[in-house]
């Protein structure tokens, strides 16, 4: 009972601020930004982009000998000219320097945490205006796929809405403020997966948020019955979106994808229309693509984005790991949004838990809540049912981390597994550059 009060008060408190009649005028507002011409986006994005720069010379002491005395029409020039790029680990080294009030959060302003899988976890102070705004963003995207407030919804991605050890229903959780079915990632297994479609079936939901990995686990649940859903649109995060998912997820679950790349810097949002480009969103953020030598390319480069609404912490041209392109030409759908090709990352592999089932790499990041001190890791399947968590610790980690990190894996991702932790000094990049944070060493009962 007293776990089901929390969930009502948890999901009742983001209804009231992120769902209320302001956010729906926002969202209404960024509708129209969809009918601009080329001019009047940019003329938008200049003003919104002098807005944030002004705000980080004010408040962030990294930026303060820089002058104020720029027009909005110039904001451009002087963010390439003034504005250094930075990253995560600037942000790391000087912290006082690129966090408002000496790091400091004010009452009326929210925490945001990265989940630190490739290195020390973030930070970072938001306005409860940005917080505001990035719901509105999002229902924009929903908003491309048909739907609007008070259709029914379900959502399939890291929401603790059952307990590991629970082995019998509900596996969900229904949010009554938003006509919201959340359902347990972590129980799409043959045990539990029965009541889990049946649930879902009578729902009928308009739509469904999730993950790509736990959307194409339903999938392969679905087929092995030879069994189907009909959800009209999926809107999948947070992963990358892989072609053999997609078909099996249209042919058992849901008729469209849409896709969505976004960050926890939220520094750069891209959204995929109905015809399947993705959009960057230029109303969200500024974002340019550099080479590995910080100049503009037609090529592919690193993701830096410099963030529009959230004043409170202004990220000026923060560079991301992430890479993409632009893709030339008007898409079909109409809108005045740019298009990029697909973002790469960090490498994951596939890798299963103490059950034999898969587990999403998102949510194995909920093994790092809270906890610090780490530079980097990565999860490595070494055997069946058998982890190692690699680590390069920061000067300050102790057993209290470690004992922290496995908690949480018992706890929020899976109860069976084994899991093992291995500190090095380093964890090198693949050959050609990339990071593989999760890998599968383990193949068909033997080593890969």
């Amino acid at each position: 009972m007293l776990a089901e009060l929390r969930k009502e008060f948890l999901y009742g408190g983001r209804a009231l601020v992120r769902d209320n009649a302001l956010s729906q005028r926002l969202v209404r507002r960024l509708r129209g930004h969809e009918l601009m011409d080329d001019y009047a986006l940019k003329l938008l994005g200049d003003r919104l982009l002098h807005r944030t720069l002004q705000a980080a010379i004010d408040r962030l002491p990294y930026y303060a000998h820089i002058p104020r005395d720029f027009s909005p029409v110039e904001a451009r020039q002087v963010l390439r000219e003034m504005f250094p790029v930075i990253d995560k680990t600037a942000l790391l080294d000087h912290p006082r320097a690129l966090y408002p009030n000496g790091g400091a959060r004010r009452p009326w302003q929210v925490l945001g945490k990265t989940s630190g899988t490739t290195g020390t976890p973030l930070v970072l102070i938001r306005s409860l205006q940005s917080v505001q705004m990035e719901q509105a963003f999002i229902k924009r995207h929903w908003s491309w796929g048909g739907y609007v407030d008070g259709m029914p919804r379900a959502t399939l991605r890291g929401d603790m809405v059952a307990g590991l050890e629970q082995q019998a229903p509900p596996f969900w959780f229904e949010n009554r403020y938003n006509r919201q079915l959340l359902l347990s990632s972590r129980h799409l297994t043959d045990r539990c997966i029965d009541p889990i479609i049946d649930k879902l079936r009578g729902y009928a939901p308009a739509m469904m948020q999730a993950y790509p990995s736990t959307a194409y686990t339903l999938a392969q649940q679905l087929e092995r019955r030879g069994m189907a859903l009909h959800v009209p649109f999926l809107f999948t995060a947070s992963e990358p979106l892989y072609p053999h998912q997609q078909e099996l997820i249209r042919e058992r679950l849901a008729g469209r994808i849409m896709d969505m790349y976004g960050m926890a810097e939220r520094v750069a949002l891209a959204t995929q229309c109905e015809y399947g480009s993705l959009h960057l969103n230029t109303d969200y953020s500024h974002v340019e693509i550099l080479d590995e030598y910080g100049e503009p390319t037609n090529g592919y480069g690193h993701v830096v984005g410099t963030t529009l609404h959230n004043l409170a912490m202004p990220l000026v041209r923060y560079r991301l790991s992430d890479r993409t392109r632009w893709k030339p030409g008007r898409c079909a759908c109409g809108r005045p949004f740019p298009m990029i090709e697909a973002v790469t990352g960090k490498l994951e592999d596939r890798i299963t838990g103490g059950d034999g089932a898969e587990v999403s790499p998102s949510v194995l990041t909920f093994a790092f809540k809270g906890v610090e001190n780490i530079r980097k890791s990565q999860v490595a399947q070494v055997g069946p049912g058998l982890w190692e968590l690699r680590l390069v610790p920061d000067a300050n980690f102790s057993q209290v981390d470690v004992d922290k990190l496995l908690h949480n894996i018992r706890a929020l991702v899976d109860a069976t597994v084994q899991v093992r932790v291995v500190l090095r000094d380093e964890l090198p990049n693949t050959a050609a550059g990339k990071f593989r944070w999760v890998v599968n060493e383990w193949e068909d009962g033997r080593r890969a």
